[in-house]
């Protein structure tokens, strides 16, 4: 597997670069400057299944590069990284489908830490992320994860959801997993039923066993 950075600013992509091929990530490393050239590489090299894309890029936008990639190479996943921490705007890149949001304030060892954790399936944001994403009752669901219920309420699999949000399978796994997590359930109908009394679902909604 292969890693893609995306940043136009040289002295953090070299430096990222670095300390990823120093991070026992058991990936090969890749980085360029622009989403022009991330979409050419993406579209050549099928080993590419993730990609580091900065929230500010030159002449683009990262949200709207993350919908491209989304759309265009949908098993993909992508982590956004910013030295924007504003709040919310974690949560919103995570809603918009990507794996996570790394800030350029952590340290070399904690975001190696962090896209272990996107390689490993889940949806990484930062401990202050997490906080305000909680709710008192057990947790609250973002935008995305409510399209991701609504979809498992109606019996779609992880590919049917993929491909209705434009998004990679694996972040819609990672999206199921923050679910049953927030939800404090084991699988799918498990899920529908505790969504239900939420009133996330409406009460005919079911779940389907795949």
């Amino acid at each position: 597997m292969k890693i893609l950075i995306v940043d136009d600013h040289p002295l953090f992509r070299a430096g990222f670069h670095a300390v990823l091929e120093q991070g026992a990530l058991d990936a090969g490393i890749l980085s360029v400057s622009s989403v022009q050239e991330a979409m050419q590489i993406l579209q050549r090299d099928p080993e590419v299944g993730l990609v580091l894309l900065d929230l500010h890029l030159r002449g683009d936008d990262g949200f709207h590069a993350l919908k491209l990639i989304g759309e265009k190479h949908p098993t993909t996943a992508c982590i956004m990284i910013s030295g924007d921490e504003q709040e919310g705007i974690a949560s919103r890149a995570v809603a918009a489908g990507a794996s996570g949001f790394i800030p350029k304030s952590f340290t070399a060892d904690e975001m190696v830490a962090a896209i272990k954790k996107v390689l490993e399936g889940e949806i990484f944001l930062p401990a202050r992320d997490q906080a305000a994403a909680a709710a008192p009752d057990g947790g609250s669901l973002t935008l995305r994860q409510l399209e991701v219920i609504s979809m498992l309420g109606r019996g779609c699999s992880n590919k049917e959801i993929a491909r209705a949000l434009d998004v990679a399978e694996r972040t819609v796994k990672a999206h199921v997993s923050a679910v049953f997590e927030a939800l404090n359930v084991r699988n799918r109908t498990q899920a529908v039923l505790a969504a239900q009394r939420r009133g996330y679902l409406p009460s005919t909604a079911y779940a389907a066993n795949r």
